[in-house]
């Protein structure tokens, strides 16, 4: 398996969707509870609940969202699992959401939600700064690719209803964030040389 914690996360994402699913067509009430007790919820984080902060990563409101997410995880995370390394990559997935919730909680702490763009912003905010601070790590062509990837993404979330901006937002600045450590931290990890880089992206 090239990619053991993308596939984790993927599966992960399928697992919980579906689970609930299954749930429900015996017992709507239980599946209700089982959701709620786990999405983001700004007044229960408030009181403690602090766990939210990464199992409201993994739920999702229908299919479509779902999809969206789990291809996005599949076009994001494969370079940086390989660049970071397994378990460095893992780490950075959950600060990331744990970043993006704890923002989305400081703008607006009644806030409610679920899925994994949090997450996936912030690692579009870790592929901004390197673009930016490691102007010579991707190709032209690629950063173009980057710059239109996430513009879409967030135009998205004034576009469209029921789509969490501040949660996209939170994730972008916690990846930019995560980016600068990364880079400040680990520069080795950073090179010049493109020509093996491009390779590994999808």
């Amino acid at each position: 398996m090239s990619y053991p914690i993308t596939t984790l996360l993927i599966l992960a994402d399928l697992f919980a969707y579906f689970g609930v699913v299954v749930i429900s067509t015996t017992d709507k009430g239980i599946a209700a509870d089982i959701f709620n007790n786990y999405i983001f919820d700004g007044q229960m984080i408030g009181k403690g609940e602090w766990y939210r902060l990464i199992t409201g990563n993994f739920l999702h409101i229908g299919i479509a969202h779902l999809l969206f997410n789990v291809f996005a995880t599949y076009v994001f995370t494969p370079f940086l699992e390989k660049l970071l390394g397994k378990i460095k990559f893992l780490l950075c997935y959950l600060l990331l959401g744990i970043g993006t919730g704890t923002l989305n909680y400081l703008m607006n702490p009644f806030f409610l939600g679920v899925g994994a763009s949090g997450a996936l912003f912030g690692l579009m905010g870790i592929y901004i700064f390197v673009c930016i601070g490691k102007p010579n790590f991707f190709s032209k062509e690629t950063k173009q690719g980057i710059y239109g990837l996430v513009a879409t993404s967030l135009l998205s979330g004034f576009l469209f209803e029921n789509v969490g901006w501040l949660g996209h937002l939170g994730g972008l600045i916690s990846g930019i964030l995560l980016g600068i450590l990364l880079v400040v931290l680990m520069p080795q990890l950073f090179s010049d040389n493109t020509s093996s880089v491009e390779n590994t992206m999808h």
